[in-house]
This record gives C-alpha cells, structure tokens and sequence, in this order.
C-alpha cells in the first residue's frame, strides 16, 4: 500500500528579501510605495531647507560688498539693504515650511520602514532551530526588537533627514565658494579630505568596537530576562544584589567597549575644528573675498552638524548587518520549507496509525559536540500503541522526544560518522514535511509553557496545523461558524485534561485571560491540565507525555490518563510515556528502559521484572523510597486496607491534638510595614519636569570628573564663535583700509595669529570635551540600567503578574530607556552646550559691542527658546506614545522566543506573525505631537534668516545715522547671528532631547514606585532574635487581583516550629498560594500571618526571607557557572559544604563529570540538561542556605526514582531541626510528615498525621486510593 503523497502547495510565510547592497540601505528594503513617496518629499525639503544658509553667505556677501564701498550712497544702501532682506524673509518662510515637512516626513517614514523590519526579524527567529536558540535568548531578542531597530528608525528618519540637510548646506556653499573665487577656494578646501581621512580611520576602530558591543548587549538582555521571568527565585532566596552585581559584570564589558569607542570617536571632533580654524587662517592670510570665507565656514560648520548624525548611521549599519544576518539565516531544519512529504493511505485517503522506529541513533548537542548524549540507539515503536521510556535523569529519555519533534536532527559526536535517524511508518522523519510532521504530535511537557491569552485561546493554538484551525479574523470564510465549532472543540478537551471543573470556577470562564510563561497564578497542576487540553484538541496521531502529569494529584492524573486510553482507544494514536513514576506506566504494551544514552533493555513490565536488570533496580529504589510496589505506592497499615476499600466517606476532620487556631501573641511593634508604606505613599505619581530636572543633575552630580570636564571643553568651544564674531568684525574693518596694501597686509597676519592661537585652543577643547562626556554617558548608562532592575526587583510579585509588565517588555524597556539617556549626554550634549556658549558669550558681546543693535535682534531669541521647550515637550510625548506599544511587542516576541519549543511543536509561527501582525495595526501613534514638534522645529530654522533680516535692516540704520561703526556693526551682526545659529541648532537636537527625558522619566518611575507588598526599614524594626520556625495564619484570606473567589479563604493555622508539614490535595486547591504568603509573594488581603509570634510584616523583607528556602516545581538557572547557580550570591562558602549540599542533592558526580566542574556554564536556563538534573541543581542550593524554614512545592517531582530517594533521604535529614513545609501530589514523599493538612477549594478539609487520617476515613483516604 502506498503510504505517501508529495505535497508541496503548503502555504508558508514570504520568504524574507535577499539583499546585497550596503547594510545601511537594508532597511529600505522593507519600504513600500508611500514609504518612498514620504522620504521623496521629505528629502526635496531637506535640500531646499539645506540650501538656506548658504544662500544666506551669498546675500550676506553682497550686502558686505554694498557696506564697503565708497560709492555707495545712502539711498543706494538702505534699497540694497532692503532688498537682501526682503529675500533672507522670503528664504526664512521658506526654510519654516521644508523644515517641518522634512523632519515629519522622514520620522513618519522610517517608523513605517523598521515596523515592517521589526516583523521580518522576529518572523525569521521564530522560524530557526533549536541549535540557533543555544546562543540568542529571549531578551537579546527583545533588545533587538526595541533598543536595536530602534537605532535603526532613528538613523534611517530624522538623522538622515539631517545629514540631507547638512550635506545640502555643504555643497551649494562649496559650489559658491568656488563659483565666486575658485582659486581661495581651492587653497582652503585642501583641509576638508585630511578631516574625512581621520574620521574614517577613526570609524573603522569605532566600528570593531561597536560589534563587539552588539555581542555582548544581547549576552547582557538574555540574563536581564531571566532575572526578570524569575522574580519568586529571586527574591526567596535574596539574590536581588548577586545578580544586580552579576548583570553589572556584562555592563562593565559595555562600558569597557565603549570606552574604546569614545577614544576612537574624540579624533574626528579634533579633524574637523581643526580643519574649520584652519579656513579661517589660511582665508585672512591671502586677504581673499569675503563671501568665500563664509562659504568655506559654513561648509566646515555642515561637517561638524554632520557628525553626531553619522554615528548614529554609523551603529544603524551595524546593527542592520547583524539584523539581516539573522532575517536572511537559513536554518539547517526550516520549517519554511515546502519540501518533504505526508503520509496517508492511499486508498482512503484517510491517515494512517504511524508506526515509529529508531535506528542506531547517534546525537550530540551542538554546544557539547564531545558528549553522547544518545549512543547507538535502537528501538521500535508499534502504531497505536503505549510505549513507555523510563530511566534515571540525563539518560536520553527527553533527547528521543526532541528528535521525534525535529527540534534539532541526528548528529555524531566528535571523532563519529553514522548518526542513524527516525523513521516513521518506514520513512525518515528528514524526508517528512516538518509542519505537518509536527501537526501529527501532541505533546504535553513537565514544564508547560502557555501564552499571554485566554484560556480558551491557548487551548485552541493546539488546533494549529490541523483542519479545524482556528480562524484569526472575522473576514475569514465560515468564521462564526469554525469559532463555534473550536469552541465545542475547546470545551471537550478541557473536560478530557480534567480542567473543566476549575475553568468554569474562574471569573469569565473559558475567556480568563491569564499570563504567558511559567509564572502567574495558575498552579503548575493547572497549566499542564491546560497544556493536556492543548495537546489531546489537536486529535494527533501521536502523543507524547515527557512528565506530562508531574504536577498533578493522583484522582486528577488518573482520570486523565483514563481520558488519554480511552481517545487512543477510539483514535488509534500512538502514545509516549516518559516517566519516573514507574506506576504511572505499568500498563504500557512495552517499556523501553535507557542508562546512560543507550538501550538497556526492552519490553512489558512483567518481562522486566522477571529479567531483573536495569528497570526493575528501578523499581526497587522506588520502592525503597517509600514506595511500596509500583501499584501502591503509598504505604497503608493491613489493619485499615480494609475500611479504606469500603468508606468514601469525606468528612471534614481535624486532630485535636493540632489546633488549627490559637490566638498569635504578638510583639510590640510601633509601625507594621504596611502602616509605613501608607506613610510614605504607595500611590505613584508620574514624575512632574521640575523634579525630574534635580534629579538628573543630581544623577551627573555623581560623575562630575567627567561631565564638568566635559562641559567646560564644550563651553569653550562655544565661547570661542563670538570671540571668533568679534576678531572677523576687526578683520573687516582692516581689510576695508583703502590706498596702503602694506597695512592691509599686517592686518591680514595679525588677526590670521589669533585666529591661530583660537584654533589651537579649540583643538585641545573639541577633544576634551567629546572624550569626557561620552565616558560620562558611558557611566550613567551602566548606573541607570542597574538602578532600573534593583527597582523592578523591589517589587511585589503582583507587578509582575499584570500583563504590562511582562518580563520581555521589562527587559527591553530598561535598556533602551537608560540608552536614550546616555546617548544624548555623549555628542549630543556637547553640540547643545557648544550651542549655549554660543549663545551667551554672544549676548554679552552684542551688548558690549552695541546694545542698540543688540537688544532689539535679540527679541526674536526668547520665542525660540520657548518655541525649542514646546518642541521638546511635543516630541517626548511623541516618543511616549511609540514606547508602550513597542515594550507589548518586545514582550510579545520575547515570551513567544522563551516558549519556542511550544511554539514550534504547536505549528505556530506563522499564526504568532499574524496575530503580531494584528496587535501592531491596532496601535495608535500620535501622529499630532510629532506634527506640532516638526512645526516648531521649521520655525527654529526659519527664523535665523528672519532675524538676518532685521539685523541688516535695522544696522544699517545705526550705521547711516552714525550710532554705530563699521567694526561693531560686523562684530555685534556675527555676534547676534552666531546666538540665533547657536539657538536654531538646539532644534536639531530636540528628538535626542525627547528620547533622554522620556528614558529618565519612565526610570524614575520604577524607582519611585511603592511595593505594595511593603518592608520595614531595618533601622525601624527591632532585632529578629534566633527563629524557631513556627508560623501562624490567623484569620488570612488571600485574593488575586484576577479572581474574584479568594484562593485561600479563612485559613487559621499553626506550624510547629521544627516540625514536618505537608499539604495535599487536588491542583487548584489552594496549596502554593499558601507557600507564596509565607514567602511573602503576597500578603493576605485579610488576617495576619506571624512567625514566633511576631507579624511578618514586621520583619524587614531581606531578614525575614533570609531565613527560608524554597525549592519550587520549575526549575529556574541563571547564565554563568554551576557554582554561581548554587552559591547564588552566598559568600565565603567552603568548597566541602558545597559539595556535601551537591552530594546530598544527588548531582555532585555530574557536575564533576564535566570539563570546568563547577566553572562550566550551565547554558541558557539549563536548557542542555534534563529538568531531574536543572530540579536537583535547585535543591542544592536550597540545602546550602542551610534555612530556618524549608519550603518544598513538588520539589522531587522531577526525578527518577533513585534521584528521588538519595534526595528524598536528603531532605529528611535537613528537615531535622526545622520547620519543613511541603507540597506534594505523591503522597508517598510526604506520609512521614509530622502533620498532613488537606487543602481543597481554599480550605484546610483534613488535618493529622498519615495514621490519624487513614483512621479518620475521610477525603486524604479518597487520595490514598487514587494512588492504590
């Protein structure tokens, strides 16, 4: 029978634009018609806004020529006058009309451009492999999103609509100069090619820097997102400073690189005064026209506006080479591609039962190509049949799973050359099309990864790839129809994972919307019932369980697995069981047990027990771990078996020798922390400008060796322009000296010597001042990041359950806010308070020189100013509305990276771009700031040639009336002109302004933000004197913000100190939401919870949770060393305790096994290792803390059988001595426990001890004989 059909009509996404021009022109790529149509228009306007000034030289030129002729008449010179200023109006209006249209034009463009770019990016992450995600992280995926692309827009928007301007200005004043005096010209411009010599030597080191940089921001990003996704960990165990210090050593890398960078980038500042001074020089030494000297200076003066333009350009073509690099990847197994076939029977035309077959399998991961991870494996699985892999952590049981998916393909170790492969119905797997190869698997995972939707949504994404597939827009044919078909669809599979019950006890049911990821309010039983649903809606031929019921209790589990037999009955699926809990698989048509990569042996479970190898040592550690046999797994004294076959009896019961309430006596406290954070305010309140501008001096009052350095540098070389007003002013008057050439002569020397010892100071200058302030910028940039996550690590977990602060959107957010801050404060800065020395030395030296003529040209200036504060104001709450939508799609891209697995398994990377796609056409940008700032920025522009008007109209009168001489008339004209350029110059500036104050702002608001879940300061609270470990409720109800049924609901309690406390009871019931109020997670919305009497509350946060350790179900590393994963932060920790911790945790002899020990890496969030070996590397750094209170949420539900019970031994021997409190579903690891509390609907039903409660026959007995 034939089993396969081509098909190669698949529809798939576009593939991305190859492009082989110059990096920077990449993002123009992804312009469309309009997007030309705006950088034409705003690019015409660019040129015509760029030609003002010199067309300004060129009318100041032949007013210079009407000044100082001798045949001039009064009459001749008041028309000529009235003339060139009738034109510098006309070309005022005009430069306020272009001005606003270029610079709106260009911003509204890019945007368009790098949203389309930003899309393509994260549609081709999302299609890479499994091997690409070794090296990129979620939040370098975030960073690139935001931080990255947005270097991008800004070069390819207003940057290059300045460089148009300035290179305009450049060359219409080179094409006067030469046009009016060729030969001066000629001389002067031989400096020009020396400058771009030096600045292009400087911008290849630059550049070397910048990639490196690029390097290691992402590194950076990747551990920031971490930490964020992480919160619980972190603050349980106090680690808010060790990895605050840890992301400040990849900071450190950053500040080092562009330390480099900043030398690299102080050569052009030099080239360019330099060459600007040496105009002037060589101009008054040949005593030429007046008109080309201007040309030639303003000329120079376009190059110096030019180059904090080019550094922008500069890191866009930087980033846009790794961008497209990463757009253009190809990966080794693309799911893009339409190759490969499907297998159907070709006679019905029907699926067929898949039959899947290992041959001598051979794989190792791309990070350690010298390690085995599967060596030589050979097995077979039949169709419709239950296959279980069982086997000690770290034997290749999830490896197997990983390569059925395709996240990565066979591959030999080191020195190997056969790899084998997988083979489904008798076909490689390779020669399969890969979306509908995935749409084929079911898959439910220990970890369960769900997505930022409602519960409905996230069930129905398991429709992807299949016929049912649920519709994403309404334009869509049948679309009422095929939603209320998913829904019916969505309904049943909830009712199959056993999450129906709790579903409907949510606020809106199916349509509760919960958070992505790993964390939220969902218990771990509950996301994986949900990811149950998600697998067994897809009705796959193939369904794959890697500890897919881990977190659930026994009555939900197996009524689960019943639902799974009873779809395979009907379906015919072929099922995979990996599990360590031996009776969960005990009646698998074949077990195949693995040890150390390899195929130990194979068959049913009675053949393995009879042949007594490897899987029936299994089953006996399992049973010496408390487990009696695999079918009965919780030990039951003969006397009682009976009765317990027999009652079902659910009674509420408690011992009476375990109160559950007793009145808290408390201590003397003058203030809780609550009553402290109402004192201070919890209410935060944005930021107002005067507040925000203290704080910001503030902040550089701490690097003033650099900023003040800086800023002097830069004030002299404003300084410098009036001074340089007034020697011109005296150059004009000595060159005006008719009949004595030898005069003309030594006043041509004399004054070209000062101008020489101004360039010289001005060499000195130029460079302090672009060294010091981006060594500055450099600082507060690295202080600001740090400052922004030991905020965001302040606060309560609730924060970061709300959906706004997602953990990539946080990540992207705080390094592309602190970098608009530090990147204005480098060459942004300069030119401002080059521009402010301008201004003021050229105020006082206009009123000094004339205050007739300089007062009354000085008006205008303060409309400006206030015109430039509007623009700042406009264009900052233009950048505010861009922010937000951005940090949804950082946070969009870095949830849907973090749960690529998921994703790809699901067959859903191109419904994430279409739903991306969606979300993105939804936002609103508020186009009207962005047009009120570019009015206000061409008004700027527009009104230096307006002022030039009335300076010549209204000096000229002076002049003619003999208020004023030759000399002061040119002195005061540059004087005035000179501030009113200073002046206009700041408006080029403006989008670098908005960015930096919109970055502090959103900064300081972190900062400023209350937790509600408040601490004491130490200073208030007394001393905790030695902690015994009891812990109290009284009275506590516990209600999430998302929930309007509390989740814990009148709980009174005690925990003896020193004693073994257990909670059981179904997912949902209650139990972790008990262990997050006593990590203080949460506070109780109701009651009070004390630890030996003393309201927790009033313990500082720090000291009480230092006192505690928790070892939670999800397994979370961080990137860097074992030992720093262990250690996590702890200092002056022997090496013995960390290997009896180790050792005790069952994962010392892996750890030694490796290359570095406890110096290898652990990868990205451990991904390389089993999650029994990530769970063990946890609990040793629990038991290292040596804690007063232990906290253990399913910690051992990850291991094996042997790593269960070495640990399971080892945390009895740590219980000794102190408080332990567990959660567990296997009642098996917690029967010893001194007390049993059964936790169900948000109340305590049962308490006592395993004996008292069997005895008792109530609702722990329905529990017992779930595991029977």
């Amino acid at each position: 029978m034939e089993l396969t059909k081509q098909d190669n009509t698949r529809n798939t996404s576009s593939r991305r634009p190859q492009h082989s021009g110059p990096a920077f022109f990449y993002a123009f790529t992804y312009a469309d018609r309009a997007d030309w149509l705006l950088y034409g228009v705003g690019g015409v306007a660019a040129i015509i806004s760029g030609a003002g000034f010199p067309v300004l030289d060129l009318v100041y030129g032949y007013w210079t020529t009407a000044l100082v002729s001798v045949d001039m008449t009064p009459s001749s010179l008041r028309g000529t006058t009235n003339t060139m200023a009738g034109v510098c109006l006309g070309i005022g209006i005009l430069q306020f009309i272009t001005g606003s249209i270029f610079l709106s034009c260009f911003t509204i463009a890019s945007g368009r451009t790098t949203d389309r770019l930003r899309r393509a990016y994260l549609d081709s992450v999302l299609h890479q492999d499994a091997e690409f995600f070794e090296k990129v992280g979620p939040g370098e995926v975030g960073t690139r999103m935001i931080k990255d692309v947005g270097t991008i827009k800004t070069a390819t928007g207003e940057k290059l609509g300045f460089m148009v301007w300035a290179l305009t200005t450049l060359v219409v004043a080179l094409i006067m100069a030469f046009s009016r005096a060729a030969r001066l010209a000629g001389v002067v411009f031989g400096v020009v090619p020396l400058a771009f010599i030096l600045f292009i030597s400087s911008g290849y080191l630059a550049a070397k820097a910048d990639a490196r940089l690029l390097d290691v921001e992402g590194q950076a990003g990747t551990l920031l997102e971490q930490i964020l996704s992480s919160v619980r960990v972190v603050q349980s165990f106090a680690a808010e400073s060790f990895l605050v210090k840890k992301y400040d050593q990849y900071l450190d890398q950053v500040r080092n690189v562009l330390d480099f960078n900043v030398w690299a980038n102080g050569v052009p500042f030099v080239a360019f005064w330099y060459g600007s001074q040496l105009i002037v020089r060589d101009n008054l030494e040949v005593g030429l026209m007046f008109t080309v000297f201007w040309n030639m200076f303003n000329a120079i003066f376009a190059i110096a506006n030019i180059l904090p333009h080019i550094s922008a350009i500069r890191d866009s073509i930087l980033i846009s080479t790794r961008i497209r690099a990463e757009i253009e990847r190809v990966p080794t197994i693309d799911v893009r591609s339409t190759k490969g076939d499907e297998l159907w029977d070709s006679q019905t035309g029907e699926k067929i039962n898949i039959s899947i077959e290992a041959r001598n399998l051979t794989f190792s991961y791309p990070s350690r190509p010298d390690h085995k991870t599967l060596d030589d494996v050979s097995f077979v699985l039949e169709a419709g049949k239950v296959t279980a892999l069982v086997g000690a952590s770290g034997s290749g049981k999830s490896t197997i799973a990983s390569l059925l998916l395709r996240y990565y393909d066979p591959s030999p170790a080191e020195g190997e050359k056969s790899t084998g492969g997988i083979f489904l119905a008798g076909r490689d797997i390779r020669d399969l099309s890969l979306p509908w190869l995935r749409s084929q698997i079911g898959i439910i995972a220990q970890d369960p990864q769900l997505f930022t939707a409602s519960i409905f949504e996230n069930v129905a994404y398991g429709l992807s790839g299949t016929p049912w597939e649920l519709p994403t827009s309404e334009m869509e044919p049948n679309y009422q129809e095929r939603l209320v078909d998913a829904k019916i669809r969505v309904e049943y599979a909830l009712k199959q994972a056993q999450a129906w019950d709790f579903v409907c006890k949510l606020p809106e049911g199916m349509d509760t919307r919960i958070k992505g990821g790993r964390t939220g309010v969902l218990s771990g039983g509950q996301r994986q019932r949900i990811a149950a649903a998600r697998a067994l809606i897809r009705k796959p031929r193939i369904l794959l369980l890697d500890e897919g019921t881990s977190a659930l209790d026994a009555e939900t589990e197996q009524r689960l697995m019943a639902a799974i037999h009873e779809e395979q009955a009907q379906s015919g699926m072929t099922t995979i069981l990996i599990a360590h809990r031996l009776s969960s698989i005990q009646n698998a048509d074949r077990i195949i047990a693995m040890t150390n990569g390899r195929v130990a042996e194979q068959g049913t479970y009675n053949e393995l027990m009879e042949l007594g190898g490897v899987f029936s040592a299994l089953v006996r550690h399992q049973a010496s771990a408390g487990q009696s046999s695999p079918s009965s797994e919780v030990t039951v004294p003969d006397s009682m078996n009976k009765k317990i076959e027999t009652s079902s009896a659910t009674t509420k019961f408690s011992t009476p020798q375990i109160p559950l309430y007793r009145p808290i006596s408390t201590v003397s406290v003058a203030k809780t922390a609550v009553d402290d954070s109402m004192e201070r305010g919890l209410l935060v309140k944005e930021t107002q400008i005067p507040g925000l501008t203290s704080r910001f001096f503030r902040l550089l009052s701490r690097y003033g060796q650099w900023i003040l350095i800086g800023v002097a540098g830069s004030m002299c070389i404003g300084a410098s322009f009036p001074i340089a007003g007034w020697l011109i002013g005296s150059v004009v008057e000595g060159l005006s000296i008719h009949g004595d050439d030898e005069q003309v002569l030594r006043e041509g020397r004399y004054w070209a010597m000062w101008f020489l010892v101004l360039s010289m100071v001005n060499i000195v200058s130029s460079f302090v001042a672009g060294f010091f302030l981006s060594m500055g910028g450099a600082r507060i940039d690295r202080r600001l990041r740090l400052t922004a996550l030991s905020s965001l690590l302040r606060q309560e977990i609730g924060f970061f359950d709300q959906e706004e602060n997602a953990a990539g959107s946080l990540t992207a957010g705080v390094a592309s806010q602190a970098s608009h801050v530090s990147a204005a404060i480098g060459l942004v800065w300069q030119q401002l308070i080059t521009s402010g020395g301008n201004f003021i030395g050229a105020f006082i030296l206009g009123v000094v020189l004339s205050w007739k003529l300089a007062l009354p040209s000085f008006a205008p200036v303060p409309a400006i100013l206030v015109t430039a504060y509007f623009n700042i104001a406009l264009l900052e709450k233009y950048e505010h509305t861009l922010q937000k939508p951005l940090e949804d799609a950082s946070a969009f891209a870095s949830e849907n990276v973090d749960a690529i697995k998921t994703v790809a398994a699901l067959g859903r990377e191109n419904l994430v771009m279409e739903y991306f796609d969606k979300t993105s056409a939804q936002k609103t940008t508020k186009t009207k700031y962005l047009l009120g700032g570019a009015l206000g920025f061409g008004f700027g522009m527009g009104s230096i040639l307006i002022l030039s008007a009335i300076l010549m109209w209204w000096g000229v009168e002076l002049y003619l009336t003999q208020r004023i001489g030759l000399k002061n008339l040119y002195a005061t004209f540059e004087a005035v002109l000179i501030g009113a350029i200073a002046a206009s110059r700041l408006f080029t500036y403006i989008p670098d302004m908005a960015r930096m104050i919109q970055g502090f702002r959103a900064i300081c608001n972190w900062e400023d933000r209350k937790p509600e879940v408040a601490s004491l300061d130490v200073a208030k609270a007394p001393a905790l004197e030695k902690v015994h470990g009891e812990i109290a409720f009284t009275s506590c109800t516990l209600q999430y913000a998302s929930r309007p049924k509390p989740a814990i609901e009148n709980l009174n309690l005690v925990i003896p100190a020193g004693k073994s406390v257990a909670f059981c009871g179904p997912s949902g019931g209650g139990k972790s939401s008990i262990i997050s109020m006593i990590s203080r997670f949460y506070d109780p919305s109701m009651g009070t919870i004390s630890l030996d009497g003393r309201d927790i509350r009033s313990i500082p946060l720090e000291e009480y949770r230092s006192h505690i350790s928790l070892v939670a179900q999800d397994a979370v590393l961080y990137e860097g060393t074992f030992r720093e994963n262990i250690t996590l932060g702890q200092t002056s920790i022997a090496q013995e305790d960390i290997d009896r911790a180790c050792r005790d945790a069952n994962i010392l002899d892996f750890i030694q096994s490796l290359p570095q020990g406890f110096d290898s890496p652990v990868g990205f969030k451990g991904s390389q290792m089993s999650g029994g070996q990530r769970q063990r590397i946890c609990i040793a750094r629990a038991l290292l803390r040596n804690p007063s209170i232990l906290l253990l949420d399913e910690a051992t539900s990850a291991l094996d059988a042997e790593s269960e019970r070495s640990v399971q031994e080892a945390l009895e021997q740590a219980s000794k001595g102190r408080t332990t409190i567990s959660i567990a579903h296997r009642l098996s690891t917690i029967q010893n426990a001194d007390i049993i509390h059964v936790v169900e609907d948000g109340r305590i039903v049962e308490s006592g001890s395993h004996v008292e409660l069997l005895a008792h026959n109530g609702r722990y007995v329905d529990l017992v004989k779930s595991q029977l």
